[in-house]
């Protein structure tokens, strides 16, 4: 029943499944020794049914024909080892890897079934390539340029966030001129020898590669980790002096098309309030609750100022509350910026909801919520 080579095999896929479960009950299952023992089981496994398939490659006493056709070499067998590589790898390390080990099974048993179906397909071997040409092509033309496509994005973009603004922009330039020019090189010369396009896109590919794995190396340049770390471009700072972030490149007019309900002007430094459909300057707007309101600061003193709304306090944490501020952007003398509030209740009693100019004493508009 059992040829020698797979009693070997299946000694050893035994003993793989024996010491994985003593393994799991007496360390730990999330452990890699535990991962590493059961891929041993699969391979052990897998050999075990291809031996006891194969006899050990005893073709018996018939023999194989001389006139029978090899099989096409195929580089699924060894894409689908990667992938459960990939897949062994993921259940230690991220989800991420998992999925990419399930992807690359799933077209390697996919790619690797319709080649031996066309193998079959009749005594013709140029027939069957055509064959299955046919059937895979339009499917992977366009999978294959679009992870093309997505290595070169990711591998510029680890060299881009790596090196200095400047830099990055000069790369840019010069990677894009030497794409255009040898497009337009191999369309003047149509001629070229294939081996020699090839080659070029092949040298390219791979030094853009070995790029990105570089840049990836060296890490994301010192200004945006201090960036993300500290939320320079997501958080406000409301004070009177400047921002070294926020108020970077200030917004100065806005748009015809804005839905505003009220205009603050600061005159002289006077802070008054313009309501549509109300005459006259008002000291207080009234806005609806929990609706999103467009308020319009206008600057018309000498100076940079910015409109603060004081909004109240939340708790952050049991016994921690903190202030509840918005704010434009600091903006110069004649310009104009949008603040937008969304309020969800009223101001609590004695503690109103006020609009204010930093550095400005005595100068506020109350905000009242119904």
């Amino acid at each position: 029943m059992f040829s020698t080579g797979s009693k070997y095999f299946f000694g050893i896929s035994v003993l793989g499944a024996v010491s994985f479960a003593v393994y799991m009950l007496l360390i730990g299952e999330s452990a890699i020794g535990a991962t590493a023992l059961f891929g041993l089981v699969a391979a052990a496994g897998l050999l075990t049914a291809l031996v006891l398939f194969t006899r050990d490659g005893d073709a018996g006493e018939e023999g194989v024909a001389a006139s029978t056709a090899a099989p096409t070499p195929s580089m699924w067998p060894l894409i689908g080892a990667i992938g459960a590589a990939l897949l062994l790898v993921g259940t230690i390390t991220s989800a991420v890897v998992t999925l990419l080990g399930i992807v690359v099974l799933l077209a390697a048993l996919v790619e690797w079934t319709v080649l031996s179906w066309s193998e079959r397909a009749s005594s013709d071997a140029s027939y069957n390539a055509s064959l299955r040409k046919r059937l895979l092509n339009p499917i992977e033309f366009p999978v294959l340029a679009a992870v093309g496509l997505g290595v070169v994005i990711f591998s510029f973009s680890r060299v881009t966030l790596a090196v200095e603004k400047s830099v990055g922009a000069t790369a840019f330039i010069v990677v894009g001129a030497l794409v255009l020019a040898a497009g337009v090189l191999f369309s003047l010369r149509p001629n070229l020898k294939r081996g020699i396009v090839i080659g070029v896109c092949v040298i390219g590919a791979v030094a853009l590669v070995a790029a990105g794995i570089a840049g990836l190396g060296v890490g994301v340049r010192e200004e945006l980790v201090l960036a993300k770390e500290e939320g320079h471009y997501t958080h406000q700072e409301c004070g009177a002096e400047e921002s070294e972030h926020f108020d970077k490149l200030p917004l100065e007019v806005i748009s015809a098309t804005a839905s505003v309900d009220s205009t603050i002007s600061l005159v002289d430094g006077k802070l008054v309030a313009s309501v549509q459909g109300i005459a006259g300057e008002q000291n207080s707007i009234t806005i609806p609750r929990s609706n999103p309101t467009n308020i319009v600061f206008y600057n018309a003193s000498e100076g940079e100022y910015r409109l603060v709304a004081n909004l109240g306090k939340k708790m952050v944490t049991d016994g921690v509350n903190e202030d509840v501020i918005q704010c434009t952007q600091l903006i110069p003398q004649g310009a104009k910026q949008l603040l937008t509030l969304t309020i969800p209740k009223p101001a609590m009693a004695g503690k109103p909801y006020t609009l204010t100019v930093p550095g400005l004493a005595g100068q506020s508009i109350e905000v009242i919520v119904p």
